[in-house]
C-alpha cells in the first residue's frame, strides 16, 4: 500500500544547527582531505571535461560523448536525439545535473536530456554496476553532469574576467554567447553565462534537406560559490535551457498519418543549493544538496488530433517536476574510507491544458517519491588488493493518473575487488544489483492515451557483472571490459488491445569494450571497439522497446592527433565505423516479430585548434564533421520499420552531411 510520507524540507530546519556546530570547529586541525565525491575506483567510468568540449566545439550531449564507442545517439533535431549506452537508453540510468535528478520522460519520441555543453564542466558516466552513492534507480549506470564555476575560468592573478564566443556552421547554423565571472573578495566567486544556438534544417549526405530538423536553443547559467570559513562552502546554481521550433508531433521521425507538424517548445529549469564541509577530527566531511528541476513541453495543434481529443489550435503538453535533497558524508577509519548518506526525492507530473480522450478517465496528474539510505566503503587488503562494498535501501511510492497507489522497496548491494598486479596493471571484478520501483509513466500518455497501469506492477530489478583490466605505463594506456547485464520486470506499454502498462519481461545483454591509446611528445593516437547484444525476452531490442534500448552493430573509433607547439596548433582526425546489424525484434504494440537490417557506415571528422597567444585567452577551432559527406542513418535512430509484408521504410532522420564549422572564443 502506498503511504504518503512527509515532505523532506522540514529537515532543512536542522541545517543552521549543524552549520553552527561545524563552524565552531573550523579552526580545529583537519584530517587529510576526505572528499564525499570520492567513489570506488572503476575501470568503466568515463569523464568528459570542458577542455574536450572546447577542442571539438561540441553543441549537444551526443557530440560531447562522440569519443565513446559504446555510445550511440539518434538523428534529427537536438530535442529528438535519444542517447544509448551499451544499447540501453539513458532513461534506465540515474542522471543528475549538479546533484539535481533529471528524471521522467515527456515523450518516447524525444530526448529527456536538454543540455548545453557550453555550460558543462564535466560529465562522468558509470556503466553497469554503480556505487551506492550514485543515487536510486541506477539500473544500467549513472550520468553525473557538473556545471562550470567562475573561479575555474579565471587566469592566474585575475580577479575578474569575461568571454565572448561565436560560431558558424555550413550545415546549417550559427551560435553566440558571453560570460562574466570573477571574485568578490577572497571568499566569493561568481559566473553568469548566456548562449544562443540557431540551427536551420540540415542537409544529409545525399544533399536532401531534412525538413524540420532545425531548432533554436538558448541557455543560461548563474552560479555563486561562497567560502564561508575554512572548510565550509556554499554553492547556489541556476540553469535554464530552452528549445523551440516547428517539428512533427513525433519529432524523431518524418511526417506521416497522425504525425502533424506543429510549433513545439521545451524548457528545463534547474535550481541547486549545495553546502560542503571538509570535516575535522570529530566531524565527518559532508555534502548537503537541495534541488528543484522542472521540464515542460508545449505544442499547439495545426490540425485537429481526434485520436488525442485535441481540437485545432489547442495548446497541450507535459510538465515534470522533481525536488529533493541529497546528504552525503565520509569518514576515514584507519585505512578505510566509509561513505554514507540519504536521498529524498519527489516527482510530480501534470498535463498542460489537459483534455484526455473520453475513454481515458485520466485525471491528468501523477506523483511519486523515493527515499533511500546508502553506505559504501573501500579498504586495502595487503599491498595489492582493494575491496569495495556498498548497499542502498530504497522506498518507492507512486500514485498514478487513475488514482492507483503502488509501492515497493528493496536492497541494492554491490561489491568489487581490484588487484593491483603492478604499478601499471590492475584487474577489477565487480557485481551489483539495483532496484527501481514503479514511478511516473511517460508524460504524454497521461493526457493523450488510454494507457492504464497494471495494479500489480512490480519493481524493475537489475543485475550487473563486469571484469575489467586497466594498463597505464609510459606513452601507452589500455583498457578492456567484459560485462553481462540483466533487467527484470521491465515496465512498458503492451498492445493497443489491452491498453496496459505492465511488466513485459526481462532484458539481457552481454558485450565488451576495448581501448588502446598512445601519447608521446607531439603525437597521439587511439583505437577503441565496443559491442553489446541487448535482448528483451530473447529478441533483439528494437525501436519499439520504448525506454529500454536499441540494437546496434559493433562500433570502432580511431583517432590520430599531432601538435605543432611553435605555432600553438593542434590537429586531429577522428573516425567512427559501425558494422551492419541484422536483428530479429518483437514489436510489442503489433504482437509480431520483424527482421531488420541496419547498414554499417564510416564517417571522418577533422579538427584544428589554434591558440594564438599560447593559452586559452583566444581559441580558434575549425572542424569538418562527416568530411566525406557520407549519407547514413545512425543505428540509434528511429529509422527502420518493417511491415507485415516485409516492406522496409525509413521513418527517421538521416545524419547531417558534411558540416564545416568555425568557432572563436575570446577571454579577457
Amino acid at each position: 500500500m502506498f503511504v504518503k510520507h512527509p515532505c523532506p524540507y522540514p529537515l532543512l530546519l536542522a541545517l543552521p544547527g549543524l552549520f553552527s556546530a561545524s563552524l565552531a570547529l573550523a579552526q580545529e586541525p583537519t584530517l587529510a582531505t576526505v572528499s564525499v565525491q570520492e567513489k570506488l575506483v572503476s575501470d568503466v567510468t568515463t569523464t568528459v571535461t570542458s577542455e574536450a568540449v572546447q577542442t571539438h566545439a561540441a553543441r549537444s550531449l551526443g557530440e560531447m560523448l562522440r569519443d565513446e564507442p559504446a555510445v550511440s545517439v539518434g538523428g534529427g533535431a537536438a530535442i529528438a536525439q535519444k542517447l544509448y549506452i551499451r544499447g540501453v537508453e539513458d532513461s534506465m540510468l540515474n542522471t543528475t545535473l549538479d546533484g539535481a535528478a533529471q528524471s521522467g520522460r515527456a515523450f518516447h519520441h524525444q530526448s529527456r536530456l536538454l543540455i548545453d555543453p557550453e555550460l558543462i564542466h564535466s560529465v562522468e558516466i558509470d556503466r553497469g554496476a554503480t556505487p551506492a552513492s550514485a543515487g536510486p534507480g541506477a539500473l544500467a549506470g549513472s550520468i553525473r553532469m557538473t556545471t562550470k564555476d567562475g573561479r575555474q575560468l579565471l587566469r592566474d592573478g585575475q580577479t575578474f574576467g569575461a568571454s565572448v564566443r561565436g560560431g558558424v556552421a555550413s550545415n546549417d547554423g550559427h551560435r553566440w554567447g558571453a560570460a562574466l565571472y570573477g571574485l568578490a573578495g577572497e571568499s566569493v566567486d561568481f559566473l553568469v553565462s548566456a548562449n544562443r544556438d540557431d540551427n536551420d534544417d540540415y542537409q544529409a549526405g545525399d544533399g536532401i534537406r531534412q525538413t524540420h530538423s532545425g531548432s533554436k536553443q538558448s541557455s543560461g547559467l548563474g552560479k555563486l560559490n561562497w567560502r564561508i570559513a575554512a572548510g565550509h562552502r556554499l554553492t547556489l546554481g541556476y540553469q535554464a535551457v530552452q528549445d523551440e521550433g516547428s517539428r512533427y508531433l513525433r519529432p524523431n521521425f518524418w511526417q506521416g498519418q497522425g504525425n502533424s507538424l506543429m510549433p513545439q517548445k521545451t524548457t528545463r529549469d534547474t535550481l541547486t543549493v549545495t553546502y560542503r564541509y571538509d570535516g575535522t577530527r570529530t566531524l565527518p566531511a559532508m555534502e548537503l544538496g537541495l534541488f528543484s528541476d522542472t521540464m515542460k513541453v508545449t505544442r499547439i495543434t495545426t490540425a485537429a488530433q481526434p485520436q488525442f481529443n485535441k481540437p485545432l489550435g489547442h495548446q497541450f503538453g507535459e510538465e515534470i517536476a522533481s525536488s529533493g535533497l541529497n546528504l552525503k558524508a565520509a569518514t576515514r577509519v584507519a585505512d578505510a574510507t566509509v561513505r554514507y548518506g540519504l536521498n529524498i526525492h519527489r516527482f510530480e507530473m501534470n498535463a498542460v491544458h489537459a483534455r484526455p480522450p473520453a475513454a481515458s478517465t485520466s485525471n491528468g496528474r501523477e506523483e511519486s517519491s523515493v527515499k533511500g539510505l546508502f553506505a559504501e566503503g573501500s579498504v586495502p587488503l595487503g599491498d595489492q588488493f582493494l575491496l569495495g562494498a556498498g548497499a542502498r535501501y530504497d522506498w518507492y511510492g507512486y500514485t498514478d493518473n487513475h488514482a492507483q497507489r503502488i509501492s515497493s522497496r528493496g536492497l541494492s548491494p554491490n561489491m568489487s575487488l581490484t588487484w593491483m598486479a603492478t604499478d601499471a596493471l590492475s584487474v577489477r571484478a565487480s557485481a551489483g544489483t539495483a532496484l527501481r520501483g514503479a514511478g511516473l509513466k511517460e508524460a504524454f500518455y497521461v493526457d493523450n492515451t488510454r494507457w492504464r497501469n497494471d495494479p500489480g506492477l512490480q519493481p524493475e530489478k537489475a543485475r550487473n557483472v563486469e571484469l575489467g583490466v586497466n594498463y597505464n605505463e609510459g606513452p601507452w594506456s589500455a583498457k578492456a571490459t567484459v560485462f553481462r547485464q540483466q533487467i527484470r520486470n521491465f515496465i512498458s506499454t503492451t498492445t493497443g488491445a489491452t491498453w496496459a502498462v505492465a511488466n513485459v519481461g526481462t532484458m539481457k545483454s552481454s558485450g565488451y569494450e576495448v581501448g588502446v591509446a598512445w601519447n608521446r611528445s607531439v603525437w597521439r593516437s587511439g583505437l577503441a571497439v565496443a559491442s553489446a547484444k541487448p535482448q528483451l525476452n530473447g529478441y533483439d531490442l528494437g525501436d519499439e522497446a520504448y525506454g529500454l534500448g536499441v540494437s546496434t552493430g559493433r562500433s570502432w573509433n580511431l583517432n590520430l592527433g599531432y601538435r605543432i607547439p611553435t605555432w600553438n596548433l593542434d590537429l586531429e582526425w577522428f573516425g567512427r565505423f559501425v558494422e551492419s546489424k541484422t536483428s530479429t525484434e518483437y514489436l510489442i504494440s503489433e504482437s509480431r516479430t520483424a527482421t531488420k537490417h541496419k547498414p554499417g557506415f564510416g564517417v571522418h571528422d577533422v579538427y584544428v585548434n589554434w591558440l594564438p597567444y599560447g593559452n586559452d585567452r583566444l581559441r580558434v577551432t575549425f572542424g569538418a564533421r562527416n568530411l566525406l559527406n557520407k549519407f547514413y542513418y545512425d543505428q540509434g535512430s528511429y529509422a527502420y520499420y518493417v511491415s507485415t509484408a516485409g516492406a522496409i521504410s525509413g521513418r527517421g532522420f538521416a545524419e547531417p552531411g558534411r558540416n564545416v564549422r568555425l568557432d572563436v572564443t575570446w577571454k579577457f
